[in-house]
């Protein structure tokens, strides 16, 4: 279900989000927003990914990032599956 939050323009021009509804709509101080005319009528605003960042190491470019969940269960989960895996086709 969509939720949907009224915001304002301020006299400087600048869309205003009540801090209430900031974090109702998971964003946080500094993420880029952007405005786009809507088909429909009226506007949609939208949350800019922002650019990974590459760095070199060992001569390979790599994406600097920030983990989208929890990676050490991410690991536990793969390796899990993986033995699984391994019993089954040796059919223990």
């Amino acid at each position: 279900m969509a939720q949907t939050v009224e915001v304002s323009v301020d006299e400087q021009g600048q869309i205003v989000i009540p801090l209430e509804a900031v974090g109702l709509l998971g964003l946080s101080v500094g993420m880029t927003l952007v405005a786009e005319k809507a088909d429909e009528g009226g506007i949609r605003l939208r949350v800019e990914p922002e650019a990974p960042v590459l760095v070199e190491k060992g001569g390979v470019l790599v994406v600097r990032a920030e983990p989208l969940g929890d990676v050490a269960e991410a690991v536990r989960q793969e390796r899990g599956r993986r033995v699984q895996e391994l019993v089954s086709r040796a059919g223990l």
